[in-house]
């Protein structure tokens, strides 16, 4: 899910926008346009933006120039560690870059990403695959903008321009896009045509002693970052928030495992859910049978189905999607294909 709450690194990233922009000729009027934004409440730092103020200027950047993709890579690049703040440092001085990754993943609500970050293990190797839910070229736009972020804190991270990583896009190669410039920045080949989006290569990096890894700074930082989490996340409904670790941390997820991501207790939780008029088995259940539904749209069979979503068997799926939502997960499929 696209969070768009309010937040002041939107405030940057709406800032960094308009630089750029200017810089291609468009004026500033044209980038702010339909945002609500003046450029004058863009000179205040304390200025909170909406995240969908930030896109609507995203868009108007992209509609004013010729290739998204393009747009995506230069606006990544210039992305840094000091870009994250607080977390940056906690990032250069984590004790490894799977500590570091680790980090990445469980405070990515305090960057400016929109797109949804996972961790993969494959036979020989691990990926970090990317994938974004805004629809058209504008998705397209964010998640290459954030995929060429995450590699130049890599490259940072490493303090190396020659990393034995790929960076890989399902999309063919825009018609006249150049690579070198960028493969130089990041120190990584670059794919197209892939079967996901993300970077290979990970495994050999991933227990190397970081250059300026510092057990004492990193404990701090991250604490500074788990306080900046927790007031942040003081402004969503608690279920919206389980619901996006949930879909965060996967279905095998238990009611332990969110409340430790989340930073509080067992109990706690369990209180502010009942507050909220809902609980974890609900919540739970409205993240399972929302993927469920999705799956029953394509071709996959029931038994996969149902192991995806850990179930014992396609009955016991079948049986609990009829309880959550009064029919069979046939008549489900059926009913979305008229």
């Amino acid at each position: 899910m696209v969070a768009l709450s309010y937040d002041i690194s939107q405030y940057y990233q709406c800032a960094n926008y308009l630089s750029y922009g200017i810089e291609l000729g468009i004026e500033q009027d044209k980038l702010l346009q339909g945002s609500g934004l003046t450029g004058g409440q863009l000179t205040d730092h304390e200025q909170l933006v909406e995240g969908k103020q930030e896109l609507q200027v995203l868009n108007n950047l992209m509609l004013n120039t010729l290739c998204p993709f393009k747009v995506g890579m230069e606006l990544g690049c210039r992305y840094h560690l000091t870009s994250y703040g607080i977390m940056g440092y906690a990032l250069l001085a984590s004790s490894t870059a799977r500590k570091a990754i680790e980090l990445g993943l469980r405070y990515l609500d305090l960057t400016y990403v929109f797109s949804q970050i996972t961790l993969t293990e494959l036979k020989d190797d691990l990926s970090l695959r990317f994938s974004c839910d805004i629809p058209g070229e504008l998705g397209e736009l964010v998640l290459v903008r954030d995929m060429l972020g995450a590699a130049m804190i890599q490259r940072e991270v490493f303090e190396s321009n020659d990393l034995p990583i790929k960076l890989q896009f399902t999309s063919p190669q825009p018609a006249g896009l150049s690579l070198e410039g960028i493969k130089q920045k990041l120190g990584a080949e670059i794919q197209f045509n892939a079967s996901y989006n993300g970077f290979t290569g990970l495994a050999p990096l991933l227990d190397l002693p970081l250059l300026k890894a510092n057990e004492a700074t990193a404990r701090l930082c991250e604490a500074q970052c788990n306080q900046l989490l927790q007031q942040k996340q003081n402004w969503k409904p608690v279920a919206k928030l389980v619901k996006d670790t949930l879909v965060h941390l996967g279905l095998a997820a238990s009611m332990e495992d969110i409340a430790q991501h989340l930073a509080r207790t067992t109990r706690t939780l369990h209180r502010q859910l009942t507050l909220e008029q809902t609980s974890w088995r609900q919540v739970r259940d409205d993240v399972r049978f929302g993927i469920a539904e999705a799956l029953l749209l394509t071709p996959m069979q029931l038994d996969e189905i149902a192991e995806r979503l850990g179930f014992s068997d396609g009955a016991n799926f079948s049986h609990s999607f009829k309880r959550c939502k009064n029919m069979t997960p046939s008549q489900y499929r059926k009913q979305a294909k008229k």
